[in-house]
């Protein structure tokens, strides 16, 4: 097989299972909605055969959770299933899964009162096999897990400044509220790459109010992954078309706003600065963003620019919660405002590397473009 044969078919796996399930690029979710569907959601909804222990999850929580086990052993659909005939049981890693969240519902249900406590990741932490000696370079927990973390004053931090003026800064570091309240739509074009290969052309449109498009010009045709403002879809370049899982609306909402830098204090309902992180080569305050439902959102702001470094957010499954890391770089103005050109999308056990080449504002788009295939 060539370099750019395993290039696209590394393309077309992970765009499978990014962008069919949870909006990869700008639309990854993180909070929580209402999991309650009326009869005519259900017929819509897809059916899956043979489920045994998650037949009374809802089958929009159905891929979510399927996401959250292959990043938590780092693996991929046919570790546990067959190709094109899911439903079956040849294969014996599929029955230990069972047995497996049969044991992590017991243990929750009985030691932690119901808490989602203990997950795959408690013990795979990214491994098919469960590691039995401790990492000697082991990795600290997401600042989300500690949502009672102490703040900076109880830790004797008196450098910090406050969440207003964090927000504030970066306000004026992407322009100034003036220049971004008049941005009503943004076309975005580049390329992206799935790791070492060829990359592919990738266009994003961006039309208020928080409506986005993002479109992969593969080698098979287009994966399209849209967003109107209240739902989200995706097609694939066989013309299947999937809906967006509700825990990634939210989300989408979020990476749709045009104005999001002035938005944050709407959209949150407490901010907290909890310190400072190294992004990079950068030194950045980290502001925790929460809400009475729903996962966290972690912002790293450059501590001398005010720039928005990275995002890291967590997508909700049954089974836990499915991390993205968006990380920003390479700033340049467009009609005053700043835009990073340089975007790097990370989950479990895959990476989207988008390079933009070519920005432009304020031009009309097509609503046609955001509408359901």
């Amino acid at each position: 097989m060539s370099n750019r044969s395993r290039s696209v078919l590394r393309a077309a796996r992970i765009v499978g299972l990014n962008l069919a399930w949870m909006y990869p690029l700008f639309l990854c979710g993180f909070g929580l909605r209402d999991t309650s569907v009326n009869a005519q959601e259900m017929a819509t909804q897809p059916k899956f055969k043979n489920l045994q222990v998650l037949k009374d999850v809802p089958p929009d929580q159905m891929i979510p959770a399927m996401q959250f086990i292959s990043a938590s052993l780092g693996v991929e659909c046919e570790f546990c299933h067959v190709r094109d005939a899911y439903d079956k049981d040849d294969k014996q890693s599929k029955k230990t899964a069972r047995r497996m969240i049969q044991m992590m519902f017991a243990l929750n249900a009985n030691q932690f009162d119901g808490e989602r406590a203990v997950t795959c990741y408690t013990c795979h932490r990214g491994s098919a096999k469960p590691v039995s000696i401790p990492m000697v370079n082991s990795t600290a927990p997401y600042v989300s897990e500690a949502r009672s973390a102490a703040g900076p004053a109880a830790q004797g931090r008196t450098d910090l400044p406050s969440a207003d003026d964090v927000i504030e800064r970066y306000i004026q570091a992407v322009g100034g509220a003036a220049a971004v309240e008049i941005v009503s739509s943004r076309v975005e074009s580049g390329t992206v790459t799935f790791g070492p290969g060829v990359g592919f052309p990738i266009e994003i449109l961006t039309k208020s109010p928080s409506r986005q498009a993002m479109i992969v010009h593969l080698p098979a045709g287009d994966n399209s992954t849209a967003f109107d403002g209240q739902n989200g879809w995706f097609k694939s370049p066989a013309g299947t078309v999937r809906d967006m899982p509700q825990a990634e609306i939210e989300g989408a909402k979020l990476d749709a706003d045009l104005q999001f830098p002035m938005n944050v204090k709407k959209t949150f309902q407490q901010l907290k600065v909890m310190g400072t992180e190294k992004v990079g080569e950068h030194e950045a305050i980290l502001l925790f963003a929460t809400n009475s439902s729903g996962p966290p959102l972690e912002l790293y702001f450059d501590r001398q620019t005010g720039q928005l470094l990275r995002q890291l957010r967590f997508g909700s499954s049954p089974l836990g919660l499915n991390p993205t890391q968006i990380d920003y770089g390479d700033y340049k103005i467009f009609d005053g405002v700043q835009v990073p050109l340089h975007v790097v999308i990370t989950r479990p056990n895959r990476t989207m590397d988008i390079h933009l080449l070519q920005v432009t504002q304020n031009v009309r788009i097509d609503d046609a473009k955001f509408a359901r295939p």
